[in-house]
């Protein structure tokens, strides 16, 4: 799939008006230290240094598709209460319109208290709720006068949600040809027939389906309900069961690190109706949801993306192929997170099964790899000027294409000791034909003067790109063994 195309689809995001169904929620976040038990009982005492709101539930929701250039319409039911009042005042800040009952003694909250970055509970307020038949009615005159492109259903169970809200929505879209996208829960599942995508995570998928694995959960649910079913699956990704298609389509986290998966599920309906009204098919749309929710989990708390983010990953050639300030300021954030870094470096002209083994065992080493890669000039001086078979651009990209390669700096010097200053990686791995006295001595210098960790890994008999090339100019066969 081409970025371009994908880019071409976000284009239209602004042109989207989406009517945003769901529970209505503030979340609180009280950040502190603990350095103390409390005499009174065996609990930590936090001290409280800071305190934050953020939209949460179905206004989470409207939240990411006004972030994303949508414009939201956001229904829901509120108290009459002074949380009522911080969550219209962060609508009306955001650009999006509501309407909201207040038909609550309390608006629903979910307060975290975070200790060093580590949630050490939640405290959520509630009440038990039903919706009234006025409220369905007033629902039909307010869509009316929206035209929605597409209604996502933010489904939280607290209430708002009902068979008799969701028969209105099926009313509404059958007259008018739009689609319904619902973030479910199981408890609703007998009102979620005939919808035209369901997006349940690992969790709720099972319990919806009884089934044990996720194949068999998205191929039963899709059949039961007659939906299109996309299962959220965290760290793992998303898989896309689509009616008429037999074969699930798997799509691996786009995330480097998962920080936090609070309103995940949210980001995902919100760039999923997006895509879908602006036409996209439901393929790229869930790539384009992928690649949101890539971003959303590297976020602590509830957090929205920007369209801009989206589009700094759409209109970048390859996110993994960065200049040597801005690998700086990647290493920077990553070692602040305690993260490891691998440096490698080499030639990688046509790539073949040694050169994967090679960077999958030097990825082991850390947790981020970045890959120096000879320039074409560089090559040439090193190779002679046959070489490289394949343009540095060439080999750029088939090296991204490997998950386990984080980044890619390409370099036009004959040794990498000015990276390594600047750089600085924990872990500097070197193929099987080096050794500790035939490094570089600039190099050596420079990975001494910072206590670099220095790692060899042998090369795989059979593997040689001298030897590819050779072959195929004799006309023979290529074998690796």
């Amino acid at each position: 799939m081409k970025k371009s195309h994908l880019l071409d689809i976000t284009k239209r995001f602004p042109d989207q008006k989406v009517a945003v169904f769901g529970d209505v929620m503030l979340d609180e976040y009280l950040y502190g230290t603990v350095s103390r038990i409390s005499p009174e009982a065996p609990v930590p005492i936090l001290r409280v240094d800071k305190k934050e709101y953020f939209l949460g539930g179905a206004a989470n929701v409207a939240n990411n598709i006004s972030s994303l250039g949508g414009k939201a319409h956001l229904f829901g039911l509120i108290g009459d209460d002074h949380k009522n009042r911080i969550i219209k005042k962060m609508l009306e800040e955001r650009a999006i319109s509501y309407t909201l009952y207040d038909h609550l003694k309390e608006t629903i909250q979910k307060t975290r208290i975070i200790a060093s970055n580590q949630q050490i509970v939640r405290v959520d307020s509630e009440e038990e709720i039903s919706i009234h038949l006025d409220i369905e009615k007033s629902v039909l005159s307010e869509m009316g006068k929206i035209a929605p492109s597409i209604i996502v259903v933010s489904d939280y169970a607290k209430g708002f949600i009902s068979a008799g809200l969701l028969a209105t929505l099926k009313e509404f879209v059958e007259e008018r040809k739009i689609k319904i996208i619902i973030d479910p829960k199981p408890i609703h599942k007998n009102c979620y027939s005939g919808i035209f995508l369901i997006t349940p995570n690992t969790n709720e998928a099972m319990e919806m389906s009884g089934a044990q694995t996720i194949e068999e959960a998205g191929t039963r649910l899709k059949k039961e309900l007659s939906s299109h079913i996309l299962i959220t699956r965290g760290k793992d990704g998303m898989s896309l069961f689509a009616k008429g298609i037999n074969k699930a389509l798997h799509f691996p986290t786009q995330a480097r690190e998962v920080y936090d998966i609070t309103g995940a599920g949210d980001t995902v309906a919100a760039a999923l109706s997006l895509a879908i009204s602006s036409g996209a098919s439901l393929k790229d749309a869930a790539i384009l949801a992928n690649h949101v929710a890539g971003l959303v989990v590297e976020k602590i708390g509830t957090a929205s993306v920007l369209i801009s983010e989206l589009e700094d990953i759409l209109e970048t050639e390859n996110r993994k192929i960065r200049n040597l300030d801005k690998i700086k300021k990647i290493v920077g954030e990553e070692k602040e997170k305690g993260r490891k870094i691998v440096w490698t470096n080499g030639c990688f002209d046509l790539l073949h099964g040694g050169h994967v083994r090679y960077l999958e065992q030097a990825r082991q080493f850390g947790d981020v790899l970045i890959v120096g890669l000879n320039s074409d000039e560089s090559v040439k001086r090193l190779k002679g000027s046959e070489r490289p078979i394949l343009k540095q651009k060439e080999r750029a990209e088939i090296l991204s294409a490997l998950e386990f390669v984080d980044y890619i700096l390409i370099f036009n010097e004959e040794n990498v000791s000015y990276y390594l200053k600047q750089i600085k990686p924990d872990v500097y791995v070197k193929g099987g034909d080096y050794d500790i006295k035939r490094i570089n001595q600039e190099e050596k210098k420079a990975l001494l003067d910072y206590k670099a960790t220095i790692k060899f890994i042998p090369f795989v008999k059979g593997y040689s790109s001298s030897d590819i090339i050779r072959k195929i100019k004799k006309g023979n066969t290529v074998n690796s063994s």
